[in-house]
């Protein structure tokens, strides 16, 4: 029933982890190593674990997952990022959140987080107040249905943490991340299936591990003021140019949460 497709990048010191935290879940799933930058550390992480590793030679964060998606047979899959770890209860709270939405055609669900720094959990952030007040419209449900509720969870942020999700494809059938973005691409994916007809079911427990380090994308997206121009981008798309300056800056204060010194 479930797919966890790991888009490795060069030779992360974390994935490892990853991959154990996903062989240890209550309820098994399939594991799949995918890159776009084969190495010998790859194969043999690989080969250690009996896990199948598929090629992409398509280049880009945005094709990176289109092709992870590409790789899962199961209906529901998780593009696993390689620096995180996932709770032994996470397949199987998925997959107890799909049978209790059956017949509601859930498009993504999705899960609570914790933020690893320096190898220890933070027990509270900026950045995670922010989404964890973004998330109210499940305030008294655990999925929302209209586009008007999808719409407004999205609105003011992106509170979906993107190494939480379980996408149905079943549902999202012609789905793909655009290439347009390389930081914001899960944010706008959200808003563009919120038009959809289909639920986002939200499991309010912490069952994935973010890690923040120094070293990963989106510490250097936000050291190169990618990630604020491009948050700024879709506040336009949804607010328009003047409201979007504000709400981007506004936003944009949860950032200092990710300027840390290098992870040991």
């Amino acid at each position: 029933m479930h797919t966890f497709v790991i888009p490795a990048y060069k030779e992360s010191v974390y994935i490892e982890n990853c991959i154990q935290s996903l062989l240890a879940q209550s309820v098994k799933s399939d594991i799949i190593v995918t890159t776009s930058t084969p190495s010998d550390f790859l194969d043999q992480m690989a080969e250690k674990y009996n896990l199948p590793c598929h090629i992409n030679y398509n280049t880009g964060i945005a094709n990176d997952w289109n092709f992870a998606l590409s790789k899962a047979t199961t209906p529901y899959v998780t593009i696993a990022h390689q620096d995180d770890i996932y709770e032994p209860a996470y397949t199987e709270s998925i997959l107890k959140a799909v049978n209790d939405n059956s017949t509601e055609n859930p498009l993504i669900l999705f899960t609570g987080y914790y933020d690893l720094v320096n190898g220890k959990t933070r027990p509270v952030s900026l950045n995670s107040l922010v989404k964890k007040t973004l998330l109210f419209p499940f305030a008294f449900k655990n999925s929302i249905g209209s586009q008007f509720a999808k719409k407004l969870l999205l609105s003011f942020g992106d509170p979906v943490c993107c190494p939480t999700v379980a996408f149905n494809l079943y549902s999202l059938k012609d789905f793909r991340f655009s290439p347009e973005y390389t930081c914001v691409l899960d944010w706008y994916a959200w808003f563009q299936l919120a038009k959809q007809e289909g639920r986002f079911c939200f499991i309010n427990k912490k069952l994935v591990g973010h890690r923040i380090h120094s070293e990963s994308e989106t510490s250097a997206q936000i050291a190169l003021g990618k990630r604020r121009s491009e948050e700024e981008q879709m506040f336009q798309m949804i607010w328009g140019h003047r409201l979007a300056k504000i709400i981007s800056w506004i936003y944009s204060l949860g950032h200092v949460d990710n300027k840390i010194k290098a992870d040991i």
